[in-house]
């Protein structure tokens, strides 16, 4: 991980362009003393861009990241492979040297568990969270500590006709329920609805059907027609082969790819909800200088010089104490409201 000088030559431009064409990087190889990350689908690309750098969206420049100065430096592994995109049981990564190998953990919830109770696994620090806690975390005496605001919204094929510009929540509940099955009851082509939902454990679907449940006044009922099994959160791979599809997406994820989804959220009423994302950490942790540094309402992931990092990611740090919340510690199952951001 070497600090590239931002010197404005020819030489310089042609490096940059290699480093902007080159494949996607593998997976990190932690020291023992790093600290170690996996979860969330949707925060990755932001805290790969703060560990390792990213590429400066106005002249291309590489701009370096945490790692490049630290002794111990963020490893924060993928959702999914992010040379093949594999993921499932048979998809496996190496937290430390000198550890046993684990399943890659896909999701929110998936990173969070390896912290606490029966899964608590010590060769990771830190999970990825695009949801607030839950109960079962809460009692597990975890940590999460939000830095940046995302949003939710539904999204269709992308140039499709069969779909509104814009689905109410009280529309998507009645498609997640299965009480709507086609386009042409809220205003659209006379196309059958295939409703998606990411993964089990994934921190978009936790949000997306706690916003559904707070539109209903009660729990969703999730139809059986309800497709989930194999879906990847922000994965536009999933309309493949499913003509009528809608799925909630990230809009920061989204915005990163234009034109890989069609979100349907125009309009007075058109679902469109803010989150806040967080960094999770055990409670017996959360006062230790490598998370509060790192974490807290003084630590580098709420600086200005993680500020355009997080907006190469597709979201936007939270503003600090005093006007919003980047890095005040949460310990309960409510979450982030104040999307004051810096």
């Amino acid at each position: 991980m070497k600090k590239v000088k931002l010197t404005v030559t020819a030489a310089a431009a042609v490096l940059i362009g290699g480093m902007l064409a080159a494949p996607a990087s593998a997976d990190p190889a932690p020291q023992t003393k790093d600290y170690v990350g996996v979860g969330s689908d949707t925060t990755q690309i932001a805290l790969n861009a703060i560990a390792d750098g990213y590429a400066d969206p106005d002249f291309g420049f590489f701009i370096t990241g945490y790692n490049a100065g630290a002794s111990a430096r963020v490893a924060s592994f993928d959702a999914t492979n992010p040379l093949t995109g594999g993921k499932g049981a048979t998809e496996f990564i190496q937290p430390r040297v000198g550890v046993n190998k684990i399943v890659r953990p896909d999701g929110s919830g998936a990173g969070k568990v390896l912290l606490y109770g029966a899964s608590n696994n010590s060769a990771i620090s830190f999970a990825r969270s695009s949801s607030a806690l839950n109960a079962n975390e809460v009692a597990g005496s975890l940590v999460a500590y939000p830095f940046a605001v995302d949003e939710v919204a539904a999204a269709v094929a992308p140039g499709s006709s069969y779909a509104p510009a814009g689905l109410t929540p009280q529309q998507l509940v009645g498609i997640y329920e299965g009480t709507i099955t086609n386009w042409s009851q809220v205003g659209g082509a006379n196309v059958a609805i295939v409703p998606l939902l990411p993964q089990s454990g994934s921190g978009t679907r936790t949000f997306f059907l706690d916003q559904l449940a707070l539109a209903k006044g009660s729990a969703v009922n999730v139809s059986s027609s309800v497709i989930s099994d194999d879906i990847q959160e922000h994965d536009p791979s999933v309309f493949v082969g499913r003509n009528g599809a809608v799925v909630p997406f990230s809009v920061g994820r989204a915005d990163l790819a234009p034109g890989s989804v069609k979100l349907a959220n125009v309009g007075a009423g058109a679902f469109d909800a803010k989150r806040g994302v967080y960094n999770v950490v055990r409670g017996s942790q959360a006062n230790q200088a490598w998370a509060t540094s790192l974490f807290g309402s003084n630590g580098y992931l709420c600086s200005s010089a993680a500020k355009d990092a997080i907006a190469a990611g597709g979201l936007t740090q939270l503003a600090s104490p005093g006007t919003g919340e980047c890095g005040v510690p949460y310990t309960t199952t409510a979450g982030v409201t104040n999307f004051a951001t810096s």
